[in-house]
């Protein structure tokens, strides 16, 4: 199930992504569901209220708070990672802006549905159909933990750490049980020790990857050509 909130102060311009939407997704055998705001105060009013998504189609000139307000409402207020936003405009010249709030993808007005698919494809291919909770044990005790909310994994000795927005914990087990149950939830593994969860890498350098809360994690030099091949074919597409 991907939850997808969808906000644009013009109300064609929300049913139509939503039919688009509704229509690529079913296509892909993926379930849906679909929330539409016509204001960036009501859609930042019903996240407050408790309203989680996957996916947020924004449009960026809404008044009073723009897609850019809600943007940085999102990132730098309530510190959300994990939602992937979508802006939508019939300008351009908001790359500079956008940037700091690492949006998923941009989408053009007036709005074609080939756009919606190519969105939906590249979130597939990045996040897959997947089942939200990773579960894991430490003594008698059993935890699971919202995958959207986890950082990394980090291995040690027979332990696995696991880092999230909230907190950090350890459990014994071995990162490749932790990859197979994890299967296709968009985690990369840059270095033997690290399992990395794509939505909450800031930056991507030759040598080591940046996270969001800015620490840094090593790519290993063998592994180095397969992570930057594997991010541009997750961006783009094969």
């Amino acid at each position: 199930m991907i939850r997808i909130a969808i906000c644009d102060d013009d109300e064609l311009a929300c049913t139509i992504i939503e039919e688009y939407t509704t229509e690529v997704c079913k296509s892909f055998g993926i379930d849906t569901e679909c929330d539409i705001y016509n204001g960036g105060d009501s859609l930042i009013k019903h996240i407050n209220l408790g309203e989680e998504y996957h996916l947020i189609f924004l449009d960026i000139e809404m008044k009073p708070f723009s897609g850019i307000d809600v943007g940085d409402y999102i990132r730098n207020t309530i510190c959300n990672e994990s939602v992937q936003i979508v802006y939508v405009s019939g300008k351009n010249g908001y790359d500079r802006q956008l940037f700091e709030f690492r949006p998923f993808d941009f989408i053009s007005k007036p709005i074609e549905k080939s756009a919606i698919t190519k969105t939906i494809q590249k979130y597939q291919r990045i996040y897959g159909s997947r089942n939200n909770v990773f579960h894991y044990r430490y003594g008698h005790d059993s935890y699971w933990v919202n995958i959207d909310k986890i950082l990394y994994f980090k291995s040690r000795d027979r332990k696995v750490i696991i880092k999230t927005i909230d907190l950090e914990d350890v459990f014994y087990g071995r990162l490749e049980s932790v990859k197979e149950q994890l299967g296709d939830c968009g985690f990369l593994a840059p270095h033997k020790t690290f399992l990395v969860n794509y939505r909450y890498i800031k930056l991507f350098g030759p040598d080591k990857i940046t996270m969001t809360n800015g620490e840094v994690i090593p790519i290993a030099r063998g592994r180095r050509a397969d992570i930057a091949k594997l991010r541009i074919t997750l961006e783009n597409g094969f």
